[in-house]
């Protein structure tokens, strides 16, 4: 006797009712967390550069070329309106072409349900970022990066065959690295992702170690391929005596 399978379930559904779900050992999650942490990092990598190299050639070497045709009545400082209209414009055809990349109430969402991230919306979301990052937009790296990590420890989770529930693991831990890499606090960074998708009263503590391994090879990644110092962004010459003023200005 055969059995039917419906064809317009989704494939990792189909997948799961013709091969029974894997169950990893803990060994071998926290050796997917630290190839996720690690690829991660590689991206966060990969992203800032080619965000620095955009950022330099918009606001130094193409405003340097350009603004030598500028004529003497119009003054160079105009370049600014100029470039953050023309990234404007940029950012909509992406769009428009691309389709809306989606935004993190949507990347919550998947992750209830059906546990995964979806890849197909990340290309849009990368190009929209870096674009509108270059045009001075206020958009940041963190949600195309949690798309790609994210997605891609969805996709390592579906291509061992695992549970809903260790695939969810595996994307907490691409979300992780992703935040620890910009955020420069991988432990924190790690709980953050882990708080994301808290609602409906669903619980993530089990994740809390893949997550936090994730993010913090993710992190050492990251700063020693860009050179950025490990360590705090501000420094403090002295740090002056506590009194009560300095408790009314907190």
């Amino acid at each position: 006797m055969t059995t039917q399978i419906d064809s317009t379930l989704p494939a990792h559904q189909i997948t799961e009712e013709t091969n029974p779900p894997r169950q990893l050992t803990y060994l071998q999650l926290i050796l997917c967390a630290g190839a996720i942490g690690l690829v991660g990092g590689l991206v966060a990598t990969l992203y800032y550069f080619v965000l620095e190299t955009m950022m330099h050639g918009v606001w130094h070497t193409a405003r340097t070329a350009i603004e030598t045709y500028f004529p003497s009545w119009l003054p160079t400082s105009h370049y600014v309106w100029m470039a953050t209209t023309f990234g404007g414009l940029c950012v909509g055809l992406i769009i428009y072409v691309m389709g809306l990349p989606g935004e993190m109430a949507q990347v919550v969402d998947k992750i209830h349900n059906p546990g995964r991230i979806d890849i197909r919306k990340t290309p849009a979301m990368v190009l929209a970022s870096l674009v509108a990052i270059t045009a001075g937009g206020s958009a940041g790296p963190e949600a195309p990066l949690v798309q790609v990590n994210g997605s891609f420890g969805s996709w390592l989770g579906d291509t061992l065959r695992l549970s809903t529930g260790s695939v969810r693991v595996l994307t907490f831990c691409g979300m992780s690295a992703a935040l620890g890499a910009f955020f420069g606090a991988p432990i924190g960074a790690a709980l953050f992702a882990l708080e994301i998708p808290h609602r409906r009263g669903l619980e993530y503590y089990e994740a809390v170690a893949p997550a936090v391994i994730s993010a913090i090879l993710s992190f050492a990644v990251f700063r020693i391929s860009t050179g950025i110092t490990i360590g705090g962004f501000y420094h403090f010459e002295t740090v002056p005596a506590l009194n009560p003023t300095n408790l009314l200005e907190g």
